[in-house]
């Protein structure tokens, strides 16, 4: 009984300094939970203050072997064993919070006693709990109402970072995982962090204060109802949710045109709409003799500005208009060119804070693909309508030398060798620029409709709005910023994996596989550029002769030319075929 009775001392001194303590810190939480303590104190003095009265009044009559002075050993024990009781309670409880990190992690300390099965441990444990989460509850309502983080000393969970307050929804808050209380679980806790920064994003960056203050979540709050009980907060946040990030996402689509940005970014950095497609590749091709160094920002802007009045798009809004700017893939490259062009996609403020820049990031480096696969088609396809113009220029121009030329010593035999070339690399060169315009157009075709397509489908289904049938089965979709980032980024990153490789599968993508393709296939259009150029200036000097040559001299001029240009052809024909044949082995490479 001695030291039972010794003890309440030491337990009292123990108490009593770490309160002292916490008074010094002046930490919220901790506060709260000694307020309590301090209360079970208040009553433990009262008992020994009673104790003491009774030592120094005596009672008027004594039972058989009672104390004159009515305090004996057993009495005290027997008047102390319930503040024994608390005291040990108090002590095992602050111990607790001593070894853990303070904050949130207090209440998880505290609610570990309340589920003890001992009735009196629980009904004590629960008054700590009450008194120790009314800071945590006055944080949390603000945070679920206003969007406000009123946490001097930071014990809530939800915390803003230190630096990052212009990084209004991905980097300013986060959540730190260790001062979660026990009682709120992982989606309770994803809810309360969405509403929250979501509200401050109404409030900060899409001004609509008005709304939060007036409509917002502070009105699903039922009279009466205590948003310190479980039951009650976990109601309120629930229906607090669904308003929340419905309304921010109706003021993002339809008062800053998030989707209207998006498809935008479709329509030309993905090259949706062919005919500003096809006039910037026009304008492209025209400025093609300039070299990298010439280029400057002012001629990229004329090209796209070109380009945007000589299609549909120029009835475009002029906000998406705006927004598009054409520009070098790799701004460091020393060996800037056409060829490394891409089309950039500036977003402003709100939507530049919802949108990651990786996302941007991957829609330039699918259109400088893009623009890439595109041009190269454009270049076959304007040389396939020169081979057929300069073919049959070339059957005319053949026919009508050999009408007007006599043919003599044997040079019908040149004649026909030089036809013979000719017409090889030409047939050759058609039908290789036509096996080459099919394979980037396939390629084009399977870029457009089975990814592009297919991943916008996906998009639309995970982010569109709920279906009648949906509503009605209950099986409605809550769209939050988060979820629709991730299905966006899941939509671009489909395409840019497929393009560009990498992503999770770690494939290499179409940007890899035809590098060498889209080589080959250059190399091939300066051959035949060249080709053509040669044939043409043989005919000149042919035919450029005196103003009325005899049938002599225009036999022998004939000769000549037919001589030179039967070297020429045969010259051009292996080239040609060396190109043709590299180009189908790279294919079958691929292909395999």
């Amino acid at each position: 009984m001695v030291a039972s009775l010794s003890e309440l001392g030491g337990l009292t001194k123990d108490i009593q300094g770490y309160i002292g303590q916490v008074d010094e810190r002046g930490r919220l939480f901790e506060q709260s939970f000694c307020t309590e303590l301090k209360v079970e104190m208040s009553d433990y003095y009262k008992l020994v203050a009673d104790i003491e009265s009774r030592l120094f009044k005596a009672p008027r009559s004594l039972r058989p072997g009672e104390s004159p002075l009515g305090v004996t050993l057993r009495r005290m024990f027997n008047w102390t064993i319930e503040a024994r009781q608390k005291l040990r309670l108090m002590a095992t409880a602050i111990a607790k919070v001593q070894e853990g990190k303070g904050g949130g992690d207090i209440l998880s300390t505290i609610s570990t006693l309340v589920d003890d099965g001992d009735p009196f441990i629980h009904s004590f444990a629960q008054r700590l709990l009450k008194t120790a989460s009314a800071p945590f509850n006055e944080i949390l309502v603000r945070w679920v109402t206003d969007g406000e983080l009123a946490d001097p000393y930071r014990e809530f969970f939800i915390r803003e970072r230190e630096g990052r307050r212009d990084m209004f929804w991905s980097e300013k808050y986060i959540v730190a995982s260790d001062m979660i209380p026990v009682h709120i679980n992982r989606e309770m806790t994803r809810k309360i962090f969405q509403i929250g920064r979501s509200l401050n994003f109404l409030r900060v960056a899409c001004d609509d204060a008005e709304w939060v203050t007036s409509d917002g979540p502070r009105t699903q709050i039922v009279e009466g109802s205590d948003l310190s009980d479980p039951s009650h907060l976990e109601s309120f946040v629930y229906r607090s949710s669904s308003m929340v990030n419905a309304r921010l996402m109706s003021v993002l689509k339809e008062k800053f045109g998030l989707m209207g940005h998006i498809m935008a970014m479709r329509r030309y950095l993905l090259f949706e709409q062919g005919d500003f497609a096809l006039a910037l590749m026009e304008v492209l091709d025209n400025q093609s003799d300039r070299s990298g160094k010439n280029i400057m920002a002012h001629d990229l802007s004329a090209v796209l500005s070109s380009a945007v009045r000589s299609s549909n798009a120029q009835y475009e809004n002029e906000e998406h208009l705006s927004a598009m700017l054409l520009t070098f893939g790799e701004e460091n490259s020393k060996n800037k060119g056409w060829d490394d062009v891409s089309l950039m996609y500036s977003l402003s403020a709100p939507l530049s804070y919802v949108v990651p820049k990786i996302a941007l990031r991957q829609y330039v480096e699918v259109s400088q693909f893009m623009i890439r696969l595109k041009r190269v088609e454009h270049k076959l396809q304007s040389i396939w309508r020169r081979q057929m113009t300069e073919a049959r220029s070339y059957l005319r121009s053949e026919e009508l030398q050999r009408r007007k030329t006599p043919v003599a010593n044997g040079g019908d035999m040149g004649a026909h060798g030089s036809d013979d070339s000719m017409r090889q690399a030409m047939r050759q060169s058609a039908i290789a620029c036509s096996e080459m315009v099919q394979f980037f157009h396939q390629v084009q075709r399977y870029i457009s409709l089975n990814v592009i397509e297919g991943a916008w489908g996906e998009f639309l289904e995970t982010t569109g709005p709920v279906e009648a049938s949906d509503a009605k089965t209950g099986d409605a979709r809550e769209i939050d910023i988060d979820k629709w980032n991730e299905a966006h980024s899941k939509y671009i990153g489909v395409i840019h994996e497929v393009v560009c490789g990498g992503g999770s599968s770690g494939g290499m993508g179409f940007q890899r596989n035809l590098s060498g393709i889209f080589d080959t296939a250059f190399q091939f259009i300066n051959a035949v550029k060249e080709m053509y150029s040669e044939r043409t200036l043989s005919n000149r000097r042919g035919t450029a002769s005196s103003s009325s040559p005899s049938p002599s001299e225009r036999a022998q001029q004939y000769r000549n030319t037919l001589a030179g240009g039967s070297a020429s052809a045969s010259r051009h024909a292996s080239s040609v075929s060396a190109v043709v044949a590299r180009f189908k082995e790279q294919v079958r490479n691929i292909m395999r």
